[in-house]
């Protein structure tokens, strides 16, 4: 009787770990996913510099305040592209 009442206990206390586990996995990808929207690093305020993240906002760059940034400005690919290439051209020259 006595064994019995151990295994039983064992085995709500493992669905209660599997159980939480399953949950902190669910809400790690909910927190993941909601930190991928970041805008961050698509903005053209964006420095790449580990000191100062953000010009115009550093102290919420790379963080969820960051999500309702209202001095979003998205970075024109196309102008770096071409300073690339100009770039690479001038040192092919060289």
């Amino acid at each position: 009787m006595l064994a019995m009442f151990f295994i039983c206990t064992w085995v709500v206390m493992m669905l209660g770990f599997t159980y939480s586990v399953i949950l902190a996995f669910k809400e790690g990808k909910a927190q993941i996913q909601k930190l991928h929207q970041i805008p961050c690093y698509k903005c053209g305020f964006f420095t790449k510099n580990y000191h100062l993240k953000c010009t115009v906002h550093p102290t919420i760059a790379c963080t969820e305040a960051a999500l309702e940034c209202h001095d979003f400005e998205p970075r024109n690919l196309n102008t770096k592209i071409h300073s690339s290439r100009k770039q690479s051209s001038i040192n092919h020259a060289i």
